[in-house]
């Protein structure tokens, strides 16, 4: 039986098939592995957002905290602020009282004073402070020094009233009406301490001017001692005891 050259083996179906199969897992190898890169790119942008968010979070817990801390600093300095109000305004009603305040101390400061008197004195302490900008608590107090509430009183150097004052002053000030009067007396004796006042800037000595007269004043002052006869210091304790001096219902 002769064989002829041209005869060729036969292929298998599995010889034929297996270069398309090894085709086929190449492909999908490498879509795998592109699929793979996208999915870390998208992971990577995924936690990079949330980064970014975390750290704004942060940024927004810090800023509020400063915002906190401000706000409390802020209520801070406005509490500050109204304590100092409520201060100032404790002090200019101390320093400005009404006639009915007035009234009730002097009866502190001398409990068996006339009651109309009284009334009179709180009257005409209260107008006449407001005219001369004086504090009416620190005009009660020099009449309680001076007089004791007595507007009939007159010194052994002949000071006369409620502020003990010397007659020579009505020829200076060119006071027409009697001393004795209470209201003549509180507005004279209130030109004369804001006399001293302008003229040494110090409401001690001033103080210490008004009971001893200028002289004796100046006299210490230019030798460097003190001027101080006790008198202003009384006044200023009285002064003061008035101010703290509280009213309910004031």
């Amino acid at each position: 039986m002769e064989v002829t050259q041209d005869a060729q083996p036969a292929l298998s179906a599995t010889q034929v098939q297996a270069p398309r199969s090894e085709g086929r897992l190449a492909i999908a190898s490498f879509v795998a592995q592109v699929l793979f890169l996208v999915l870390l790119v998208l992971a990577g942008v995924t936690i990079g957002r949330r980064l970014e968010q975390h750290q704004t979070a942060l940024d927004r817990q810090h800023e509020d905290g400063v915002s906190t801390r401000e706000r409390v600093d802020a209520l801070a300095d406005q509490q500050k602020q109204m304590n100092a109000e409520v201060y100032n305004l404790r002090q200019t009603v101390a320093a400005n009282t009404g006639e009915e305040v007035l009234f009730l101390k002097a009866i502190v400061l001398k409990p068996n004073v006339d009651l109309q008197l009284a009334r009179d004195l709180a009257r005409l302490v209260h107008k006449n402070a407001q005219i001369y900008g004086r504090d009416p608590n620190l005009v009660l107090a020099i009449i309680a020094e001076e007089s004791d509430f007595n507007p009939k009183a007159i010194s052994n150097v002949g000071a006369v009233g409620l502020m003990q004052v010397m007659p020579h002053w009505s020829r200076v000030l060119a006071i027409n009406g009697d001393l004795s009067d209470p209201e003549t007396n509180i507005r004279t004796g209130l030109q004369i301490l804001g006399f001293y006042l302008e003229m040494y800037q110090d409401l001690e000595i001033a103080l210490t001017a008004y009971n001893r007269g200028p002289g004796p004043v100046d006299a210490a002052l230019r030798k460097g001692a003190s001027p101080n006869n006790g008198y202003a210091p009384k006044v200023l304790a009285t002064y003061e005891r008035l101010k703290r001096l509280s009213v309910p219902g004031k």
